[in-house]
């Protein structure tokens, strides 16, 4: 019983590895030239560069319209040190962001270098300006004991370079 699964198995693969297909693949686009039909698809020339035109121009214009609503923003200070603190114990500061822009300032996101950083980003937008108090939360973990930190805040917003970044410092005690 073996021996005959072990044929049929055998025979299985040599048929399977059989290049010769009857399917034609190819077609002949001009001058004997061949391409494939995956790739060449029924889209024609003029309907592929149509396509990329429309993308290129939806690209232009997603491009004006986020430049259109960007705004300008400072965030102070821009490193806090919170000097010595105790091992795993939460601390916290405030980043005071101003929009100072003729826009609303949009924070998409506000996130930390590592998971021991908590930053609370606003859900409304900071109108022309209005300031806003970033809210940012570092525990230390159990491995950082009798160690320097430095963690930096990155917000994203609907600025100029998209982010700002700022940092937290302390020296985590043992």
């Amino acid at each position: 019983m073996k021996k005959i699964v072990w044929i049929f198995s055998i025979a299985l693969i040599a048929f399977a590895c059989n290049n010769e297909s009857k399917t034609d693949s190819t077609i002949t686009v001009k001058d004997g030239e061949t391409r494939s039909k995956l790739s060449a698809g029924s889209v024609s020339e003029a309907d592929l560069k149509a396509a990329a035109e429309k993308r290129e121009e939806d690209r232009k214009r997603a491009e004006e319209e986020k430049m259109a609503n960007q705004t300008t923003m400072e965030i102070s200070p821009s490193v806090f040190d919170f000097g010595n603190i105790p091992h795993e114990v939460p601390v916290s500061t405030k980043f005071k962001i101003t929009n100072t822009g003729d826009k609303p300032l949009i924070i998409n996101d506000a996130s930390a270098s590592c998971g021991c950083t908590v930053p609370k980003k606003p859900e409304e937008p900071i109108l022309p300006g209005d300031s806003y108090d970033l809210e940012v939360t570092f525990t230390s973990n159990p491995g950082q004991a009798g160690t320097a930190i430095n963690k930096t805040v990155t917000v994203n917003g609907n600025v100029p370079g998209g982010s700002k970044t700022v940092s937290i410092k302390a020296q985590v005690s043992k």
